[in-house]
């Protein structure tokens, strides 16, 4: 009795019951998620586990249906209408009823200090949307929401050991499941502790992979073939003449390359000779008013002019170099799936761009605008979504993801490039700012089939490839 007092009061009555459910055989999960196919694919696999799944569709209702049920695990979602993730966990976490139920973070939000936030708030973990089943089954097992061999050891033991009879065997009965249950929640908490140290290793491995791996190749776009039928004449013409455009655009680009030094040099002594022009201008002025040379308003009326034409070449050269710098950002707008908008080798055409406008004294801001394209996804097993190409589109388990979603994988970055754009103002002066905007998937380069009656995922894809990019545009000040 004593024993169990002192449990009662360090776990509290809710507490208590929860690990008292821990050991029921059916279990009961809770799924918020404003995404109808998240709590689908969620609840699918849930359910391989025998797992009893109820849903709700915003933070609102899964409080209205904690009043009256008691979930074993809660999976919130983070970016809802309305109560956000965040404000349902604190909510669930201050009612004494409800204070005990674990929660897990289902979301697409990614980082340590994301993570940090949400364990201060109450939650036990975060687990991405692309969740592969292994992933879920962990989860599950740490929480003890399904069954584990060690558990059952136990229990088989625990008659075993209690082979006295009368009030010796009443009192050792207790005693030996709250042994079970204590040794219970310290394998829970080393499991979790254990996770998290092998989540941190493999951040800092993969971020380390990352910094150090050189680019991979690009891949030659392929041209689309129509289903069931082979390349005719007139289409080899056409990839002939594609590859004879895009050697010239290349060559193009690179003769850009070539001679922006010659551009910068030029720039240069045009804003030398302008100087001089006015110094000059300016001096020849001040001796003709002296000496009376000029005989008229008409004489100094042409002065001016000359001045203000040489002006306007200037202006338009400049504008000419603003544009070729531009084009040449925009040569690898597309990205593909799976890696992020805004990485490293993002990072290197921004800084590539930083320096020939700060060779120019450019002063203006940088727009960074990033698209997400809706791509044909399977589901392939441990690696969750993967683009389809061997079906057609009606049968692809997923078309694109939700406009917010898309919204916050337009804005992921890799730490490199978070650092450059957090210290461009110093570096450049504030003469260069930048402006990194996401339009997801609102706002695609190429239309997308009307209908899905009759088109393979191949095609779908190819034009998905295509609006998965990023466009970057320089507008100087004046």
């Amino acid at each position: 009795m004593l024993r169990a007092s002192i449990l009662s009061v360090l776990l509290g009555t809710g507490g208590i019951t929860w690990l008292i459910r821990v050991n029921q055989v059916n279990k009961t999960a809770l799924i918020v998620d404003d995404s109808k196919s998240a709590r689908v694919v969620l609840k699918r696999v849930l359910e391989t586990h025998d797992i009893d799944v109820d849903t709700a569709k915003s933070a609102e209702e899964a409080l209205d249906y904690l009043t009256g049920n008691r979930p074993d695990v809660i999976f919130m979602d983070h970016l809802m209408p309305g109560m956000d993730g965040f404000e349902a966990v604190s909510a669930i976490k201050r009612n004494p009823e409800t204070a005990t139920i674990p929660i897990m973070m289902y979301t697409s939000k990614k980082g340590e200090v994301y993570v940090g936030q949400a364990r201060a708030l109450g939650a036990v973990g975060v687990l991405p949307k692309e969740v592969a089943p292994v992933e879920v089954s962990k989860v599950l097992k740490s929480l003890h929401i399904i069954g584990d061999e060690k558990q059952e050891q136990l229990g088989e033991q625990a008659p075993a050991t209690n082979d006295t009879s009368g009030e010796i065997a009443a009192l050792e009965a207790p005693d030996q499941n709250l042994r079970i249950l204590i040794q219970d929640l310290f394998e829970q908490q080393r499991e979790i502790i254990h996770r998290d140290i092998l989540d941190g290793y493999e951040a800092i491995s993969t971020r380390i992979t990352d910094e150090i791996r050189p680019p991979p190749p690009e891949e030659p776009d392929e041209l689309p073939i129509p289903d069931g039928k082979a390349p005719s004449g007139l289409m080899r013409a056409a990839v002939v003449v594609l590859a004879v455009i895009t050697m010239i655009f290349a060559w193009l680009y690179w003769q850009r390359e070539q001679s922006w030094q010659e551009i910068q040099a030029q720039n240069a002594k045009l804003q030398q000779a302008l100087e001089s022009q006015r110094i000059s201008n300016a001096e020849e002025l001040r001796l003709a008013l002296e000496s009376q040379r000029i005989s008229s308003a008409e004489d100094s009326l042409q002065v001016l002019e000359q001045i203000g034409d040489f002006q306007q070449s200037l202006s338009a050269m400049y504008a000419v170099t603003i544009s070729s710098l531009e084009w040449g950002a925009n040569q690898a707008s597309e990205y593909r799936f799976g890696d992020q908008p805004l990485g490293d080798d993002r990072l290197k055409v921004v800084e590539q761009l930083t320096n020939h406008l700060l060779a120019i004294d450019f002063t203006g801001t940088v727009r960074i605008e990033t698209h997400v394209a809706n791509y044909c996804l399977k589901i392939d097993g441990p690696e969750g979504y993967v683009p389809a190409e061997d079906r057609m589109v009606a049968d692809c388990d997923k078309i694109g993801v939700a406009p917010e979603e898309a919204y916050e994988m337009g804005l992921d970055q890799s730490v490199a490039f978070a650092n450059f754009i957090r210290l461009a103002d110093e570096r450049s002066g504030r003469r260069i700012r930048y402006e990194i905007v996401s339009l997801g998937n609102t706002d695609p380069l190429l239309d997308y089939p009307a209908t899905t009656d009759g088109v393979s995922a191949r095609a779908w894809n190819r034009i998905a490839a295509l609006n998965n990019r990023v466009v970057i545009s320089v507008n100087p000040d004046n």
